[in-house]
């Protein structure tokens, strides 16, 4: 969870909403800034700044002064014509509508090969690959789009297994196994269900592989490997999941890919086999779509 974030869903008292606001209008002006520099400027103390800084989860100023800047260093990059929140406006036409959300997508799938890393990637993709089966974790439109790279994998012939976490989470602990893996999907990071399952499978040595937003969240802390989301949005205030949703199938869909290029003839040959023996009712009526053509 990003630190703007954490101060839309943590309690601030009137001193430390000070200190927040000054950070949030200043931005990068701050670096400099020693914390005797910034309590004088928002007529607070040293005190109630390592206080805020405590609340959202750092030690002191100095490790929250550099977390801070990373993130505004990164809002700043890519985004700079479209408000991921509210892409579009109420007077907006429909064909103004499809430019923006067109350029969305766009600049969301910019951002997140931004933050796509090749060792982060390449040591998630040898889990997947080593594992007997991979239990995947998600709530809601996470869920939905974890849905869609089960189908792909079970194509390849390798089992995903959607784990529930509606209360179900702790039988988990029997179904999970060392030789298998845990792919879990949270953009806060911070769902208390995922974490119990969470803890759950470090204890048996499970392999992690976490799809969170940048930040600090408690979620990351037992990723084996973590692969970021584009994280521009805003917790409620915002009309749809845009950004996180798309940047998601894209993160699942690189994993697919790179999973399936890692024996490329095979998989091919398992793809088309499997759909071949599991979709026989499927006809195409263009051209284009018929097999052979």
């Amino acid at each position: 969870m990003s630190i703007i974030q954490k101060l839309e869903t943590i309690h601030l008292s009137t001193s430390q909403k000070e200190v927040a606001n000054f950070m949030l209008d200043k931005k990068l002006e701050i670096e400099k800034m020693t914390i005797n520099e910034l309590a004088h400027f928002t007529y607070t103390s040293p005190a109630t700044i390592i206080r805020l800084a405590k609340k959202l989860g750092y030690d002191g100023y100095e490790s929250l002064k550099k977390d801070f800047l990373e993130e505004q260093k990164y809002i700043l990059t890519h985004f700079n014509n479209i408000d991921p929140n509210y892409p579009f406006n109420k007077k907006d036409t429909i064909q103004t509508i499809s430019s923006k959300m067109t350029q969305l997508l766009k600049e969301t799938a910019q951002d997140t090969l931004s933050l796509m890393k090749h060792d982060d990637l390449q040591k998630a993709v040898a889990i997947l690959k080593k594992a007997n089966v991979i239990h995947l974790s998600a709530i809601s439109y996470s869920l939905l789009l974890g849905q869609t790279f089960q189908l792909n994998m079970n194509r390849l012939g390798k089992l995903v297994n959607i784990c529930s976490i509606n209360g179900e989470e702790l039988f988990m602990n029997h179904l999970i196994h060392k030789e298998d893996c845990l792919l879990m999907i949270s953009y806060s990071g911070q769902i208390e269900q995922m974490i119990q399952l969470a803890r759950l499978a470090k204890r048996k040595n499970v392999p992690i592989i976490v799809i969170t937003s940048v930040g600090n969240n408690e979620l990351k802390k037992y990723g084996d490997v973590v692969l970021n989301i584009s994280t521009r949005e805003k917790l409620y205030s915002k009309i749809g999941g845009f950004v996180n949703e798309n940047s998601i199938k894209l993160i699942l869909d690189i994993l697919y890919a790179c999973y399936f290029e890692l024996d490329y003839d095979d998989s091919l040959n398992k793809r088309i086999t499997i759909s071949k023996e599991s979709e026989t009712t499927r006809f195409a009526s263009l051209k284009v779509m018929k097999e052979g053509e």
